[in-house]
């Protein structure tokens, strides 16, 4: 059978067991903002289990797009060493959410791997838990299974637990014997190829997940009320068993990717290359299937994952050949084999291919850089018999040459040596140290009033100014008693009105007062809960336990209301118009204005950039109203509302949603109603790291006010130009063709004037054998020192010229040409290069041509000397 064959047989016999087929979850979990992947045909439906989920039927069968490649879940570092192992694959599952049990799930198990897909009976076993006789009896009573091949195992083997806590239950497992062809650890002393024997002979096919008790925080098990089951089977290893291949790369769903990796790479798919191709055949699959989910690569979350997975497959690229970008070419091949049954993987195979083009371009620069470097130092190691990369080695290939520290490690495992990690991390942890000592601002360490205040209350949503005690005051990192006129300093109070900066928006600024007395918050920070105010006082003094005033500066706020209220908008926005694969990356939101970054692989466009502004001032100008909301963080999820990966949340969490438009997690401040954001303008859209882009953008009056600046600018080119403001862009046109005319009557002349000069410095030079010599100290520019040693080499076949200029007290130019019937006994670059040295710099070039500088004008006179010398020693 083919793959797409089995996988639709699979789900035509459960239709005709009253499932409902549903398609699979994308790869970014919906409802499960902790986990980095989907991983289990589950995951769409733990809501369900945890039982604050319904669905509109209790039978449902699919197929699941999953990947493993973190947490206890992580194949990544295997793949490539067996047939059977990787990151993505897809999982093949039935469920049952209360209706049908342990009978039923075992009968149709059976029924489609024996009656349907034919497999032998005799080859099957079925592991239960050791304490559940009711799976036990069932094997026995509903299918023809050999018992004797019914085997019971232990909690490790045979009990499913969803966390610590929670649905939990025992599990029964369907194993093939492959034969002993198929063990791969005949070479281990003693191994007895078994069920659950950990190797290739025995394999688990299927895995029946019976979901009967709760388990509670004391660690014991109470029954559900509702028992479920939750099956799961690799679709990969089915296949490879029903097609009669001992590794699933044999089979049809790599036959296509391994073609494509053959074709590119001049290889065979032979003993010989087998890890590297069945490493990029996988790797490439993961590639292709999250970025068309919408995963971006970057450096945290999800996106460190991708970039790690392809910067793993270039690495073992490398072992077949591969030295240029390759991945994003074998991308159709991985469409083709899963057109008609993943849909997005062609509709995003465009967007994907250059998103993958960009990444290979940009870490083939690094490793170009910094391969060759490690490759010397492991010759090092192997030369001195070392089994480790020295902490300071490592350290310069990841500080100076930008090789990423996973990719040192994979390099060095493959050479058997291991790398100084503590030294590394202690050389790191050095140049922090030289960072914080370089930073230009003032950090406040309170690790010393912990425990000596509570966290502080802050109300700043509904209050601008508030009455307050003061419970501590900070001096130069110390704990003062009071702080005098002029004194700067931190304040703590029990509430506050000032937010703190925190989740990409900046902290308040305004006074806390004490009658006449008044401080000037300049500043306002959080440090474990403990809101800081830092300031200077500006008039009389305060103590600890004064009764203040706190005021934020009101407009400011406003100011920082609108551009963070737009931010959600823009969010939004970039989605509807870019794509669902764009995801915050990161945001600063200030009074002035805000940037936000977000992912996606190619620069905006102008036609892109408009709409992005239309969008956005046609919401600001519907005026809807902004709502803040608090929910647990599930119900908030569930209800569509958009969570950071990286950000962490508590169990109750506010919602901000732009009624009918956006809905995220956020605790910052936001405008009432988007009217009064006033208008929108992107400023800037740049790249600040491979598939990471940055907006920045103004709102309200900083927009006015940069709107206004703009004016004058225009308005004083147009009266500068004598033009009207239309016709500026005509004018300026006209003066650049002007100005070109003009550029090429100067560099005719300047042609003229060296053609002249040539003729002069011909008669001039001094014959040296059969050679015609000038080296001479000049006063030119460099420009016109090379068209003059150009000019001359080309009029002159046997000749050799040398200027010398100082262009500063510590810079010198140094431009030499040889005729091309010289050359054979002179080349320009070595005498550049010695007269260079002299004159205390350096520099090279080609055999009738060279350049160089030096730092020495002093020495010009030497260099001459010496080069009149070397050249009378090679030619004379």
């Amino acid at each position: 059978m083919k793959a797409n064959e089995v996988r639709q047989s699979f789900l035509d016999f459960f239709k005709s067991k009253g499932h409902t087929i549903v398609p699979s979850a994308s790869l970014i979990p919906e409802n499960d903002p902790t986990l980095l992947f989907t991983n289990a045909g589950m995951n769409q439906f733990k809501d369900v289990f945890l039982g604050v989920g319904k669905r509109d039927y209790v039978r449902v069968a699919n197929t699941q797009k999953c990947m493993r490649v973190s947490g206890k879940h992580n194949d990544l570092e295997d793949v490539g060493k067996d047939g059977y192992h990787h990151t993505f694959f897809e999982m093949l599952g039935n469920w049952s959410f209360g209706d049908y049990y342990k009978k039923e799930a075992i009968m149709w198990a059976w029924e489609l791997l024996t009656e349907v897909w034919g497999l032998p009976k005799d080859k099957l076993y079925a592991t239960v838990h050791f304490n559940d006789d009711e799976a036990f009896s069932l094997w026995g009573e509903v299918t023809d299974i050999d018992k004797t091949h019914i085997l019971r195992f232990g909690d490790k083997d045979n009990f499913w637990e969803m966390g610590a806590t929670g649905p939990c239950g025992p599990c029964s497992e369907i194993h093939i014997d492959r034969g002993e062809d198929a063990c791969d650890k005949k070479h281990i002393p003693g191994h007895k190829c078994e069920v659950n024997g950990g190797c290739a002979r025995f394999i688990e096919l299927w895995n029946l997940v019976f979901i009967q008790y709760n388990r509670e925080e004391d660690g014991s098990l109470t029954p559900l009320p509702s028992k479920h089951v939750d099956t799961g089977m690799g679709f990969e290893r089915i296949v490879s068993v029903l097609q009669g291949k001992i590794s699933n790369y044999d089979t049809d769903l790599f036959e296509k990717i391994i073609a494509s990796i053959e074709n590119l790479s001049g290889e065979k798919f032979s003993k010989e290359n087998a890890v590297p191709i069945r490493v990029i055949a996988d790797h490439i699959r993961s590639l292709t299937f999250a970025m068309a989910d919408g995963v971006m690569p970057s450096n945290e979350g999800r996106g460190y994952v991708i970039r790690k997975i392809l910067r793993r497959a270039i690495r073992y690229g490398r072992y077949i050949g591969f030295d240029s970008p390759f991945l994003h070419k074998i991308v159709d091949a991985v469409a083709l084999t899963y057109d008609g049954v993943f849909s997005e993987v062609n509709e995003r195979k465009e967007m994907v291919k250059s998103l993958i083009f960009s990444e290979e371009e940009a870490f083939y620069r690094t490793i170009h850089r910094g391969l060759d470097k490690i490759n010397e130092m492991v010759d090092l190691c192997h030369k001195e018999n070392r089994k480790i990369l020295r902490g300071e080695e490592v350290f310069f290939l990841y500080d100076s040459l930008g090789v990423p520290i996973d990719f040192i490690r994979d390099v060095a495992s493959d050479e058997k040596i291991t790398i100084d990690e503590e030294g590394f991390n202690r050389l790191m942890e050095k140049q922090r140290e030289r960072a914080r000592a370089h930073w230009k601002g003032e950090g406040i360490d309170v690790s010393f009033i912990k425990g000596k205040v509570a966290k502080t209350e802050y109300a700043g949503d509904e209050n601008f100014s508030l009455t307050s005690k003061i419970l501590i005051l900070l001096k130069e990192k110390e704990e003062v008693k009071e702080l005098k006129e002029g004194e700067s300093g931190v304040i703590v109070v029990e509430k506050t009105p000032f937010y703190g900066e925190k989740g990409g928006q900046v902290g308040d600024r305004g006074f806390i007062k004490k009658g006449d007395n008044i401080f000037e918050v300049i500043d306002t920070k959080i440090a474990d809960e403990i809101y800081l105010h830092t300031g200077v006082v500006k008039k009389g003094k305060f103590n600890q336990s004064d009764e203040v005033i706190l005021e934020i500066d009101a407009d400011r706020r406003a100011k920082i209301r609108r551009n963070h209220t737009c931010t959600h908008l823009l969010h939004r926005v970039l989605k509807k118009v870019l794509g669902e694969h764009v995801a915050q990356a990161g945001s600063l939101v200030g009074p002035e204005g805000f940037r936000f970054d977000f992912t996606h692989f190619k620069a905006l466009t102008k036609d892109e950039i408009e709409q992005i502004e239309n969008e956005v001032n046609r919401i600001i100008l519907s005026n809807l109203p902004v709502k803040i909301s608090f929910m647990s963080k599930d119900e908030a999820i569930k209800n569509g509302a958009v969570a950071i990966f990286e950000e962490k949340y508590g169990e109750i969490v506010r919602v901000v949603e732009v009624e009918g438009y956006s809905k995220e997690l956020c605790g910052g401040s936001h405008v009432k109603s988007t009217g009064e954001i006033g208008l929108f303008k992107i400023t800037s859209e740049s790249s600040i790291s491979a598939g990471t882009r940055r907006i920045e953008g103004l709102t309200g009056t900083g927009l006015f006010e940069y709107l206004r600046k703009i004016y004058y600018i225009i308005n004083g080119i147009s009266l500068s130009l004598n033009v009207s403001e239309d016709k500026i862009l005509d004018k300026i046109k006209s003066l650049n063709e002007e100005l070109k005319l003009k550029d090429k009557e100067i560099l005719s002349l300047k042609k003229q004037l060296a053609l002249s000069r040539i003729e002069k410095i011909i008669q001039e030079a001094e014959i040296v054998g059969e050679a015609r010599v000038f080296i001479k100290e000049e006063d030119m520019n460099i420009e016109d020192m090379v068209n003059l040693v150009d000019l001359y080499r080309d009029k002159v076949a046997n000749g050799l010229i040398l200027l010398i200029s100082r262009a500063s007290d510590e810079k010198v130019n140094i431009v030499c040409g040889v005729g091309k019937s010289l050359v054979p006994k002179i080349k320009a670059r070595d005498l550049t290069k010695k007269v260079a040295q002299i004159l205390g710099g350096g520099g090279g070039g080609r055999d009738d041509f060279a350049q160089a500088g030096g730092k020495n004008p002093d020495k010009i006179k030497e260099a001459i000397d010496f080069a009149k010398n070397f050249v009378l020693t090679s030619i004379g």
